[in-house]
């Protein structure tokens, strides 16, 4: 029984995490409610370097133009460092409080109705898509929009909070072409997961109720469920859909609520 709830953690948290649903908010109360791997907070780690990868798969041409440290790219990494820094600034002044709220559901279900009002607020923005022929061209946020678009980031380690919600909506906020803002949204995730699991694994809490090889299969169908959901993610972004989520995240944290009243 452990192994199945073990892979329905990792289909909650590969479909969620990209989905603007909050993969974490899904993650407590799923825990809360089957007393399986709860507040296990490795384990979330582990279930998020396999959506990670499934970035890293989606946008891996984006990521090797990257790599090529021309001005375009250099410029676009900056913004990226930028946009981290916010994140690992709160995760590292307010660890002990922010891994509480791991084993508060409550609380994830309020932050889940504030999921389902920041989507809420996107339904009037006009963005356009931002088409260029001959592939990709890194096209990089202003470095003050970039910092703004962390702070949404850094908002999202709150369980219940919606990392890719409050990314694309800070990025459409901000001007933002519809698909470049799923896209910085995408490859922002990369250094924040990455730094989550270095931080772990310095402070020694590698500590999980899973054996090696669940973490490895929870990874796996993670990583699976993720590449089918960053793509659902990012047309519904550049179709308008966005929003609509909102009219999941805000029943689905009242009823939480009040069950666990």
């Amino acid at each position: 029984m452990a192994i199945f709830y073990l892979i329905l953690l990792a289909v909650v948290q590969g479909l969620t995490e990209f989905l603007p649903v909050s993969s974490s908010g899904h993650l407590v109360l799923l825990q809360h409610w089957t007393r399986v791997f709860d507040g296990d907070v490795f384990l979330d780690v582990i279930l998020h370097v396999g959506t990670l990868l499934a970035v890293v798969v989606v946008y891996r041409r984006e990521i090797r133009r990257l790599v090529a440290f021309d001005a375009p790219a250099v410029q676009y990494l900056a913004a990226m460092v930028v946009g981290t820094l916010p994140a690992v600034g709160v995760g590292l002044l307010f660890k002990e409080p922010i891994e509480s709220l791991f084993s508060n559901p409550r609380a994830a279900a309020v932050a889940l109705v504030v999921t389902g009002l920041i989507l809420f607020s996107t339904r009037r923005t006009d963005n356009k898509v931002h088409n260029l022929p001959g592939g990709w061209h890194p096209v990089a946020p202003p470095l003050h929009k970039a910092l703004l678009i962390g702070c949404a980031q850094a908002l999202a380690i709150v369980p219940g909070i919606s990392r890719s919600g409050s990314t694309i909506a800070a990025s459409l906020w901000l001007g933002l072409a519809r698909d470049e803002a799923a896209r910085f949204s995408f490859l922002l995730a990369v250094p924040a997961i990455a730094g989550a699991l270095v931080l772990h694994v310095i402070g020694g809490e590698v500590d999980s109720q899973a054996g090696g090889l669940a973490l490895f299969l929870g990874a796996v169908v993670a990583f699976l469920v993720g590449l089918v959901a960053i793509r659902l993610t990012a047309l519904l972004v550049v179709q308008k859909h966005f929003w609509k989520f909102g009219f999941y995240c805000i029943p689905l944290g009242l009823i939480a609520f009040f069950l666990l009243g």
